[in-house]
């Protein structure tokens, strides 16, 4: 089975997954956009039972109103992964973090009312104005 990792641009926090994301997604909403620094971020939703491996000791960066825990390299930076109550036995990490080329595109767009006028949409790509919710 495929294993994929995720790593920090220093290299001291690191998270292996074995097998696929069960979703990709590209969120372009306002606080992803400060809280990356970039325009969008791309995350890939791995259900807890494939996370094979840890290694170093992130930080945790809490966001109180969105339930969520970022972890990140208290050496470098990088966000590498993160969890949410908002999608429970789900680790989120991010795409940039496995230099992986041919890593699967987004599955889903989300959060468009902030996307920027000339960053273009992925064909064939469910595209959603808000948040997408597992419901729908």
């Amino acid at each position: 089975m495929t294993q994929r990792k995720a790593m920090c641009a220093c290299g001291d926090i690191s998270i292996t997954f074995s097998g696929e994301p069960q979703r990709v997604f590209r969120c372009h909403c306002d606080y992803c956009q400060k809280r990356t620094g970039s325009v969008f971020q791309v995350s890939a939703w791995f259900p807890m039972e494939q996370v094979v491996a840890k290694a170093g000791e992130p930080r945790v960066f809490s966001e109180h109103n969105m339930l969520t825990e970022y972890m990140f390299c208290a050496r470098c930076g990088s966000t590498v992964y993160w969890v949410s109550e908002y999608v429970q036995g789900i680790v989120c990490a991010a795409v940039g973090c496995f230099v992986d080329a041919h890593f699967p595109k987004p599955t889903l767009d989300i959060q468009n009312q902030y996307r920027h006028g000339w960053v273009e949409a992925i064909e064939g790509v469910p595209e959603y104005e808000g948040f997408w919710t597992p419901d729908e």
